[in-house]
């Protein structure tokens, strides 16, 4: 019996090598507005500067800039800003018909031994995903999200006039992607509003900026398919809020820590 492939993989096997670059479709699917989702975009630069750059070291670190829109043909192009004995550092960009999109520099680095072995980022208790109602389908949801199965710890719908800016929801693929998992987390990890949309007292348009991710699992995997996404902001003024993210897998182990400056037109 053959199964047809994830929208992700999907996305995913039109990737080219084309010269010394890399190049992609992003199709409506993955698109909001006018520009594609920022996960997808990130997870495309990874991909390409895998494919133009393969290696077994994984992941450690992404530091993303969200430039410009992005979308449709879209091309990756690397540069290696330092190979060491145990790291290597790439700077890619993405660009398309619209521009310049992307811009992002990976760093591949794995453990190292160390006498240190301190965890503080325990997971909040929540109920577990099975229990919770997803997100509904809304005229307004962005084309992009019905890639993923959110089920909000808070209640059925992601709320507005909060006290609290934050966001903390399981999280999974509707369809379970095969690619390699840091392309498939960074696919997912983008997933959530920003947070100080909790905050909203009426609506307005957002735009993330930049997106800084450190994987704390070289490996990172989790079970069913849940991960649990967290985005807190304690920071929303003159139009740009901060806000910190996390994401933990199903059994409680933290997978990846980051951080986000949004800009807010409302």
């Amino acid at each position: 019996m053959t199964t047809s492939p994830s929208a992700l993989d999907a996305l995913l096997s039109t990737l080219r090598i084309d010269g010394e670059a890399a190049t992609a479709h992003i199709d409506e699917g993955w698109m909001q507005g006018r520009t594609a989702y920022g996960g997808i975009s990130s997870a495309v630069a990874l991909a390409g500067t895998m494919l133009l750059h393969p290696t077994e070291t994984p992941l450690r670190y992404a530091q993303i800039s969200f430039v410009g829109p992005v979308g449709g043909d879209c091309r990756v192009e690397t540069r290696v800003l330092r190979q060491s004995k145990s790291s290597l550092f790439i700077d890619a960009g993405v660009s398309s018909d619209q521009g310049f999109g992307t811009a992002a520099v990976f760093a591949f680095s794995g453990d190292r031994a160390s006498h240190l072995d301190h965890n503080r980022l325990t997971m909040p208790q929540v109920p577990a995903p099975e229990s919770l109602q997803p997100v509904p389908e809304h005229k307004v949801r962005p084309a992009f999200a019905r890639h993923f199965d959110m089920r909000p710890t808070t209640g059925p719908r992601f709320g507005w006039k909060q006290e609290r800016g934050e966001y903390l929801t399981w999280v999974r693929f509707t369809e379970q992607p095969a690619c390699h998992p840091a392309i498939a987390l960074l696919a997912l990890g983008d997933a959530l509003p920003p947070a100080a949309m909790a905050l909203f007292s009426e609506f307005g348009p957002i735009s993330s900026m930049n997106w800084t991710v450190n994987m704390l699992n070289g490996t990172p995997a989790t079970d069913d398919g849940w991960w649990l996404l967290s985005a807190t902001t304690a920071y929303a003024r003159g139009g740009f809020s901060v806000q910190d993210m996390m994401i933990w897998n199903r059994a409680g182990e933290p997978v990846l820590s980051g951080s986000q400056g949004i800009a807010i037109y409302a």
